[in-house]
């Protein structure tokens, strides 16, 4: 009989919370469930030895009931959780099993299912949040949030608000601030609204936070890029600053976008739109043919941005196709800003900065959510344009600020780590390559080696992973430069509605060359203080990119799902003992072929994992090679896609690896089986004759 038929109340197990120490010494502990605890909250802990570190007031624990004279006493069977650890916390689906509830966790890289305590009003394939607990042999899993029925928009509100702790709201003391925003003056301020500076943006594109112009001089070019104003509207000390600094950043999802700013500001009063008179702060270059700085100023301005173009129809432009929306400022506009980039251009060359392919997907969705389109997003020379144009403010920036007495927040980015450059030894030894010491390696030698690797096919994969051997790009008070730019001072100045470091710099611009209008970096600002801002806006940073990367692995997932079974022409991106990693090109989704699918046969990996051969068959898989495989699972819930090699001669008619036979394999195994019986009378009948043979 259990104890539960006895005490009438009580379970035979459930969870408590270790609340103190009695008067003989002995641990004190009570229900975690709060209508229990009231009624029974002096259970006493038997000691179990086998729980280390020993429990202690505050921690929760799975425990065996005992009544014992009248009182209760627990046998602590597992520790749920620790007073001075977080609980592990885990999302996924719930499912139903032999009568019990389970976790399947959404994460791709978690495979076992969690037993649930309980499920209230949870219901099967409802999205839930769970909290672990426990030790490695018993795991206790408690719902902590159901966010019903999974589907990818309540995937995102999830894992946005919840996994990743990123704001979503405004709160009612910045819609009193905005009620409240200050009209900018034009007096003090530079009056360049007959300059006819442009927007190049994408086609979807809603904030306009960057205009540019160029003018060929006898030197080279004079540039202008003019950001919006934002250290304006957005001061010290306010509840707009408080909450642009815990937010960090803006986060660009699949189907919404948080932003760092209101949108009254972001898409409003901050926006460079067409024809609409903006404050901005203006930076006033000069460059020589080459592409080399020699000059610049910082000044705040108003400016009028004399067209929206996007950068679809500047390329077109440029392509030879003009639109009737550029046609009347390409060559007073555009094809000045296009002759500025190849001057930068040729500087990016000659210092030599990182050269990597982008393999970044473009997801579109209605406002449904609803998924449109997926294709890997095109990069245009008209993007590249802008990009140089920025860089170089951004470098003006730094250069200006590195002369004040002010700390600045710079954008760093270190040499690669030693051990991440071990890991290439190998692929380098095969290419008869050899790199210099980490100190003194430059982006320019990591260039040659995808050089050389697009001559043997490899480029997309080695880019892949020259990309994985970077170190993680900060924000420091401490400048050690920019490796990947090959740069020695660098900040990014240019993107003050979605960045707060980029408000930081405009703020100190604004002190260190006494820009009128207010705004400036505060009095007390220290480096001491910069270094504890740089972490956050590091981590705010982290958090944006792995939301952004979780979630577009599911809407992939979801937009491939109507296409299990299809045949993909896919490139293999990146080799792992645990299979091989494909990309299908034409979209950008990356998946898994586990080694275990392929077929029977012994395999390794060539040093440096740009070869998979087979031992016995002869069959060799290389970095960058494009085969066809079969899309077998794409599941929404982990974003994980799941394909399987087609061999050019048998397709999927082949024993796998792993030993498990290919998917629509019977007739196959009917024959083998048939087969299988025959040989096995031959060998027989010739065993029979070997000895009749011998007899004789």
């Amino acid at each position: 009989m259990s104890k539960k038929k006895k005490t009438g109340i009580l379970p035979e197990h459930c969870v408590l919370v270790v609340k103190g120490v009695g008067k003989q010494g002995d641990l004190v502990a009570e229900p975690r469930d709060k209508e229990l605890a009231g009624r029974y909250s002096k259970i006493f802990v038997i000691e179990n030895r086998r729980i280390k570190p020993v429990l202690q007031e505050g921690d929760e624990f799975i425990g065996r009931l005992i009544l014992r004279k009248g009182a209760y006493f627990v046998k602590p069977v597992a520790r749920t959780s620790m007073s001075d650890v977080p609980t592990e916390k885990i999302y996924g689906i719930i499912e139903k099993k032999g009568g019990k509830y389970y976790l399947k966790a959404s994460e791709k890289n978690i495979r076992r299912d969690y037993l649930l305590d309980a499920v209230g009003n949870g219901k099967e394939g409802d999205f839930v949040s769970i909290a672990l607990g426990g030790d490695k042999r018993f795991k206790q899993a408690h719902i902590v949030k159901n966010f019903g029925k999974f589907d990818l928009n309540k995937a995102t509100a999830s894992l946005v608000l919840d996994k990743y702790d990123i704001p979503y709201v405004f709160n009612e003391k910045i819609a009193k601030e905005l009620a409240c925003c200050p009209h900018f003056h034009r007096q003090g301020r530079l009056d360049m609204t007959n300059v006819p500076l442009v927007t190049i943006d994408g086609e979807d594109a809603k904030d306009f936070d960057d205009a540019v112009w160029a003018e060929k001089t006898d030197i080279g070019f004079n540039l202008i890029v003019a950001i919006a104003d934002v250290s304006f509207y957005v001061r010290p000390g306010s509840e707009l600053d408080r909450e642009a600094y815990r937010r960090g950043n803006s986060v660009y999802l699949p189907n919404m976008v948080i932003p760092m700013l209101p949108e009254q500001l972001c898409n409003g009063l901050c926006s460079l739109m067409p024809l609409q008179p903006r404050a901005s702060i203006v930076c006033l270059m000069q460059i020589d043919r080459e592409g080399q700085l020699k000059g610049y100023e910082f000044k705040r301005a108003v400016i009028r941005s004399a067209a929206r173009l996007t950068y679809r129809e500047v390329q077109e432009a440029l392509d030879g196709e003009k639109s009737e929306n550029i046609a009347p400022v390409f060559n007073g506009i555009v094809l000045p800003l296009f002759e500025a980039y190849q001057a930068l251009d040729k500087a990016r060359r000659k210092r030599g900065a990182l050269d990597l392919e982008s393999s970044e997907i473009k997801i579109k969705v209605d406002k449904k959510g609803v998924i449109q389109s997926i294709a890997r997003e095109e990069t245009y020379t008209s993007n590249k344009i802008v990009e140089e144009f920025m860089i170089a403010a951004n470098v003006a920036a730094a250069l200006a600020l590195k002369k004040s007495r002010l700390p600045v927040m710079y954008r760093v980015h270190d040499l690669p780590p030693e051990e991440k450059l071990e890991d290439i030894k190998p692929l380098l030894h095969n290419l008869k390559l050899k790199l210099p010491d980490a100190g003194n390696l430059k982006p320019r030698h990591l260039n040659k080696v995808i050089e050389l690797c697009s001559k043997n096919g490899y480029a997309q994969g080695i880019s892949d992973m020259i990309l994985r051997l970077q170190a993680q790009a900060q924000y420091s008070p401490h400048n050690i430069g920019h490796f990947g730019l090959a740069l020695k001072d660098y900040v990014h100045f240019t993107s003050p509605i979605r960045r707060y470091a980029d408000l930081l710099i405009h703020r100190a611009l604004v002190r260190a060359f006494e820009m009128p209008d207010g705004g400036e970096l505060e009095e007390g600002a220290t480096v001491s203080a910069f270094e504890d801002i740089g972490r956050h806006l590091c981590e705010t940073e982290r958090k944006a990119v792995n939301a952004e990367r979780d979630l577009t692995a599911r809407f992939v997932s979801a937009y491939l799902e109507p296409a299990v079974g299809q045949d993909f022409e896919v490139k293999i991106t990146g080799m792992t003992n645990a299979g091989m990693f494909v990309r299908i090109e034409s979209l950008g989704a990356e998946g898994l072929i586990p080694l275990s699918s392929l077929p029977d046969d012994y395999y390794s990996l060539v040093p440096g994992n740009i070869e998979l051969a087979a031992e016995n068959s002869g069959l060799v898989f290389k970095l960058g090679q494009k085969i066809t495989a079969r899309l077998v699972e794409a599941s929404p819930i982990t974003g994980g896609l799941i394909f399987k090699y087609l061999d050019p001669e048998d397709g999927d008619q082949y024993y796998e690896k792993g030993g498990r036979r290919s998917f629509n394999f019977a007739a196959k195994r009917q024959s083998a089986s048939t087969l299988g019986s025959k040989a096995k009378k031959k060998k027989g009948a010739k065993a029979k004759k070997g000895k009749t043979n011998a007899k004789n």
